[in-house]
């Protein structure tokens, strides 16, 4: 008994513990911020679909950016991660091709037409 009553006050007294903590908070604020960028976004995305029948690609670039923040955020909140994300740590990497869930043709030309845009962006960085 009186092993787990050391023990147990040792985990309280632990900075490590107590920093982890307070990154947790700061970071749930974060991700609560984030997911408003992402409805906005998604928002835009919409009213660009209307207006030009097609995605803003930077914006969809940006949008899969901050998917893989918030995963990273999730996966320092829920403990699955010791990595503490951005400002931490390097920004997540998005990734290079489109992928949407596509079975018309007009909606596979965009599709295309997004990917080679990917590639000529890609060359100029």
């Amino acid at each position: 008994m009186n092993e787990e009553k050391i023990i147990n006050n040792k985990a309280w007294q632990n900075t490590n513990v107590w920093k982890r903590g307070l990154a947790m908070l700061l970071f749930g604020f974060i991700a609560g911020f984030v997911r408003f960028i992402i409805t906005m976004i998604s928002l835009f995305q919409f009213i660009s679909l209307l207006f030009t029948e097609k995605p803003n690609f930077p914006l969809v670039k940006f949008g899969q950016s901050l998917n893989n923040y918030l995963y990273q955020i999730n996966q320092f909140l829920t403990i699955n991660s010791e990595i503490y994300p951005f400002p931490f740590a390097d920004w997540p990497p998005t990734t290079a091709e489109v992928n949407l869930d596509i079975d018309d043709e007009a909606n596979s030309d965009i599709i295309d037409d997004l990917n080679s845009d990917i590639d000529n962006t890609d060359d100029k960085i």
